[in-house]
């Protein structure tokens, strides 16, 4: 099937009804066919992963046989040498996009014009969703100009591809400065991390009502957020605020939710299993496990089940209620599976609870929490940045975390395993100049 012919077959599934799913289905086991075929072709990784395994790549007829594969790709693999997972000559790459590299060497996929594209496409798919097109005004507040940080870029490119207004001023600029961005150009559409879409709203408010804007989308990505932050972001904007999903292995595209606001599209061009974080093995709908993927159709750099580490769960196997793009759905991310971290008496900590414990301090400009050791205690420092007078504001910080994370004043107070809670408050814009792609909430140096 030739590229029109696939973007052809991809538009139609908006309006096939009922039978879209059976379709996208019948389109994707072919697309697995092609990607295996290809990935142990000309992949030097998966030649050698088939020959390891003996398994024989015209034995997989479809998504249900890519277990019988036997293998996964971890990202230590991609990590450890990006080149072995080249599956075209190196004069038809369009892009390398890069990972950041702080924890070791980057990991690194190729994309060719058609790789492009067709992330390009998965973007504007996730737009159409949330009813963006060319009378909206899309202004994006990722960050630019990062080599590692191609996120701003794929968003714009998607944009573009929907004829859009695009207004690309990034997360750099001041306050008052993307306020009047909005007024000039009548933004209508903001896209970017739910760290800077906090950060933006809380110092935006004390400037005027928000709702005045007009603004009427607000869609986060890159980073995991709880529905507290939902609710304060359409409450201070009067906008519908929707999550999307991706990592650059995948493209920076992914998933997305539409205007139900009950789970993420998951594009077209990617297969997603849920399985076991522990065993590799496949879990049940419904039941929380590490999502793992297979890109369709790629040439540059293939992935055969690709083991993402974050958490989720599929939803049911029904069509959704927006009737617009039949691919699988799945929940919003829950959590990675290196992310619990064990506190006091061996409890389990997420990023997520702290989230939700502190999204609802409108005192609150921004925060990160890092955990130390105190002797055999651990100790927990909330980096704070607060919206103006900060009088008071630590102590509504540990009465917040007290109320939301039920064993931390016990292992404090009476198992001493935790040491006392500790605030330090940051002048404003402390964390976005260390962190200016996207925040990590939690960060444990024990």
């Amino acid at each position: 099937m030739r590229d029109e012919a696939i973007r052809a077959a991809v538009r139609g599934l908006a309006t096939a009804g009922h039978g879209g799913r059976a379709l996208l289905r019948n389109l994707q086991d072919g697309w697995v066919r092609r990607t295996v075929r290809h990935a142990a072709a000309h992949s030097p990784f998966y030649r050698q992963r088939f020959a390891e395994h003996r398994a024989d790549p015209g034995r997989i007829r479809g998504a249900g046989d890519l277990p019988s594969l036997g293998f996964f790709t971890a990202p230590a693999d991609v990590q450890a040498d990006p080149y072995r997972f080249l599956a075209v000559p190196r004069g038809q790459i369009l892009y390398a996009m890069s990972s950041t590299g702080t924890t070791g060497a980057p990991k690194i996929i190729f994309l060719t014009p058609y790789d492009w594209r067709t992330i390009v496409a998965t973007v504007a798919n996730g737009l159409v969703l949330l009813g963006v097109g060319r009378t909206d005004v899309a202004q994006i507040l990722f960050c630019f100009g990062n080599p590692a940080w191609m996120t701003g870029n794929v968003v714009q490119a998607g944009l573009e591809r929907m004829q859009a207004f695009v207004v690309p001023t990034g997360n750099g600029a001041p306050v008052a400065k993307q306020l009047e961005t909005m007024r000039r150009f009548g933004a209508t559409v903001l896209l970017g991390t739910p760290s800077y879409l906090r950060r933006l709203t809380a110092e935006a408010a004390a400037l005027g009502d928000l709702r005045d804007l007009g603004v009427r989308v607000i869609r986060l990505g890159a980073e995991p957020w709880t529905e507290e932050l939902r609710a304060v972001l359409q409450d201070a904007w009067g906008a519908q605020v929707y999550d999307s999903y991706g990592m650059m292995e995948l493209g920076s595209a992914a998933a997305g939710e539409c205007r139900e606001q009950n789970g993420l599209h998951v594009s077209p061009f990617l297969l997603v299993e849920v399985v076991n974080p522990q065993t590799g093995q496949p879990l049940p709908r419904g039941q929380v496990g590490e999502l793992v993927y297979t890109t369709l159709l790629r040439q540059g750099s293939p992935l055969l089940r690709y083991r993402s580490g974050d958490l989720g769960y599929l939803l049911p196997d029904e069509p959704c209620p927006c009737r617009q793009l039949p691919t699988e759905r799945i929940s919003r991310i829950v959590g990675r599976a290196d992310d619990m971290l064990f506190l006091g008496s061996g409890e389990n900590l997420y990023p997520a609870q702290v989230e939700q414990a502190l999204a609802g301090i409108p005192e609150l400009l921004d925060f990160q929490v890092v955990i130390t050791r105190d002797g055999y205690r651990d100790r927990l420092c909330v980096r704070a940045e607060p919206v103006g007078p900060a009088d008071g504001l630590g102590q509504v910080i540990v009465e917040h975390l007290y109320q939301h994370i039920s064993f931390l004043e016990y292992d404090i107070h009476q198992s001493e395993t935790i040491a006392p809670l500790a605030v330090e408050l940051l002048p404003p814009g402390a964390l976005l100049a260390e962190s200016p792609a996207k925040l990590r909430r939690l960060v444990d140096r024990r």
